[in-house]
């Protein structure tokens, strides 16, 4: 899931299409899930399911190049905000959906399902997206993409940019903090307050609903800021959108910290839960206006941006998923927060920086 998106998006920008590579994703997703169905072994399994995020891997980046071809600038911060929503939403309702079918039909109906819904939505899509890659947009370079050889891992090269890699290393922290903590909550409810399972599961309702009211005022937040822009400077450029992210920077430490301390603090249990939404909406503010930043400030390779975007994420989730137990350990609940409350704010240097500088990056890049 955080590797292939990088192919398709090159495939995607390089051939100056979106709608071919939907169809070929969505075709491997359909296949492979129907033949985790049928799988007799665990090694059979777990190759399909591999084939099944290859196929499955695709929208995220690829969506987000539709978003730069068909709405315009002061439209894409709340398009991008609704197109997360969907990923969100997902994750929020996916394992209940399963859990029901898995009970009641077995743990095989879930890949029919998944073969159903995927078969469903590449017919739409066949029948009601045309092609939406806007052949006349500029690169940040003067070269021509190269069009007849595909390099799948072309995308890396954006990282050359630093108004790409300094964006994409401030949210791979937080990503990777979320996952700490996404690791952490259901040991620290069990033993902190004695939580059953599915009790648990309920506290990541308060994050859910923090992601997506976050995902939604964060999108209309953008584009409001950048239309407020225009109006007063007559013009608008993609560092403006940065200004949308400043409260969300904010308020991701400091809920991040109070969460750390109401923890130690063995507090009742409303406060943590309160600091997960906080830190769940502010998190989000931040992750649109930034992403939808790097839409902006790389015109014919957004899909490219984001698929960059999203390798290095899942890297960092991967890592620190890892090693979010042994860090507790080692280092207790409170230093560990602490640490990590640190770490983001350093990062938000990063954004700092390209919000000053970005704007000369480009025009350097372009000549």
């Amino acid at each position: 899931m955080g590797i292939t998106p990088l192919g398709w998006a090159s495939y995607s920008d390089t051939r100056e299409t979106r709608r071919r590579v939907y169809l070929i994703s969505l075709i491997i997703f359909v296949i492979a899930s129907a033949v985790c169905a049928i799988s007799n072994n665990i090694w059979q399994l777990l190759v399909m399911r591999s084939f099944q995020a290859f196929g499955g891997s695709a929208a995220q980046s690829i969506g987000a190049g539709t978003i730069s071809d068909i709405f315009i600038h002061t439209e894409r911060g709340r398009a991008y905000g609704w197109f997360n929503l969907g990923n969100i939403i997902g994750v929020v309702i996916g394992p209940t959906i399963g859990g029901y079918i898995t009970q009641y039909l077995g743990w095989r109906f879930i890949f029919v399902f998944l073969s159903i819904y995927g078969s469903a939505t590449l017919i739409i899509i066949y029948f009601a997206l045309p092609e939406t890659f806007r052949h006349t947009q500029l690169s940040l370079t003067t070269t021509p993409l190269p069009k007849k050889r595909f390099n799948p891992f072309l995308s890396l090269g954006l990282l050359r940019y630093p108004n790409l890699s300094l964006p994409i290393l401030y949210m791979s922290i937080i990503f990777s903090v979320i996952y700490v903590q996404n690791t952490l909550v259901p040991i620290t409810f069990s033993t902190k307050y004695n939580l059953s399972p599915s009790n648990v599961g309920l506290v990541f309702l308060a994050t859910s609903i923090g992601y997506s009211l976050g995902s939604i005022a964060s999108g209309s937040y953008s584009d409001f800021l950048l239309t407020k822009n225009r109006e007063k400077y007559g013009s608008i450029c993609p560092e403006m959108r940065i200004n949308s992210i400043w409260l969300g920077s904010v308020l991701v430490p400091i809920s991040l910290l109070a969460y750390g301390l109401f923890i130690v603090k063995n507090v009742h249990i409303a406060l943590p839960i309160s600091s997960l939404f906080f830190f769940a909406f502010g998190t989000l503010l931040v992750f649109n206006g930034s992403s939808t930043y790097l839409i902006d400030a790389f015109p014919g390779r957004s899909a490219s941006a984001t698929a960059v975007n999203n390798c290095f994420k899942s890297i960092a989730a991967s890592i620190m998923s890892f090693i979010s137990v042994p860090l507790e350990n080692a280092l207790g609940t409170g230093l560990l927060y602490t640490l990590l409350t640190v770490f983001i704010i350093s990062g938000t240097s990063c954004m700092v920086i390209v919000y000053f500088k970005g704007k000369k990056w480009r025009e350097h890049f372009q000549k």
